[in-house]
């Protein structure tokens, strides 16, 4: 679907930064939202008029240094708007028609947010793995990428098992201390 096909969402233009970071987040990601909306509410009026609800809460609600996963705050506060629309709906519907209908809300658990949060955590901690000493890259590729033993890396290596053990403690070590630094809390995420 084309950005010509789904209509432009207006904007209300807000001085300092979080209008800045609002338009960006809006021409990155406008069509994605706009087509994943009108894939969760069915009809491209909604889906913008969703949208725009979207963005309006963002000028209120967000300051840029709030947020640390833009794309994926973008698209729970959509979700979220469009859950509620889904179940005004649905209790219009349900007031008309009875029970019928009920199961019109899609499950959630594997949603964009969910997905852009992941992507984003991932390019975090692709970085963090480049940034590791050699030897401690290394260990941490085979053993967490490839899924080699700790037998089959000490082989490749010309290492001793226990080195493996000690360069693996290491690596997590430092990979946990870089991601905890951009606020990423990997026993937190799920």
């Amino acid at each position: 679907m084309d950005k010509g096909d789904m209509g432009e969402v207006k904007r209300f233009p807000r001085p300092g930064e979080p209008d800045e970071f609002v338009e960006r987040l809006c021409r990155t990601h406008e069509a994605q939202l706009l087509a994943y909306l009108t894939q969760m509410l069915g009809r491209p009026e909604l889906a913008r008029e969703v949208a725009q609800d979207t963005f309006e809460q963002l000028h209120r609600a967000y300051r840029p240094e709030q947020v640390m996963f833009p794309r994926a705050m973008l698209f729970k506060v959509a979700t979220n708007f469009a859950l509620m629309h889904l179940r005004r709906r649905r209790l219009e519907s349900t007031m008309i028609t009875g029970s019928a209908g009920m199961e019109e809300i899609p499950d959630q658990r594997l949603g964009p947010d969910r997905q852009a949060m992941a992507d984003q955590i991932g390019q975090h901690l692709a970085n963090v793995i480049r940034g590791l000493r050699p030897n401690l890259r290394n260990v941490f590729v085979m053993a967490h990428v490839q899924g080699k033993p700790r037998r089959e890396i000490a082989a490749a290596l010309g290492i001793t098992e226990k080195r493996v053990d000690k360069r693996m403690t290491k690596a997590l070590k430092a990979c946990r201390e870089r991601l905890s630094s951009h606020g990423i809390d990997l026993a937190e995420v799920q």
